[in-house]
């Protein structure tokens, strides 16, 4: 199981970061890919959000795709204001090739 892309930021995180997690799942809707926000974690310090992406992780290994879904994915934000450069984490879980989770950089 891949740990993800803790620790990227690191060098540059301030101490008192806030985090958000957002769960989203993703659906093959005749050949469009469509997300759906399942869950959404925030105001979380460093140490939660650590926790908490462990733990979503592990339930969502566990959890059965719905119809269509293409994959869950699991995105860590250092702020609320959800800007594409300030992701700390981005992981996945495709349909196939089975239980295992991708880390995407960015």
């Amino acid at each position: 199981m891949t740990a993800g892309q803790f620790n990227i930021f690191d060098d540059v995180l301030k101490t008192d970061e806030k985090f958000v997690i957002v769960v989203q799942g993703v659906y093959n809707q005749n050949g469009n890919l469509t997300k759906k926000i399942l869950r959404e974690y925030p105001s979380l310090d460093q140490q939660a959000m650590q926790r908490l992406f462990v733990h979503l992780k592990e339930v969502y290994l566990q959890e059965r795709f719905d119809k269509d879904m293409a994959f869950y994915d699991i995105t860590v934000y250092t702020n609320e204001d959800y800007a594409a450069d300030h992701i700390y984490a981005h992981t996945k879980r495709h349909r196939h090739p089975g239980d295992q989770w991708t880390a995407t950089s960015k």
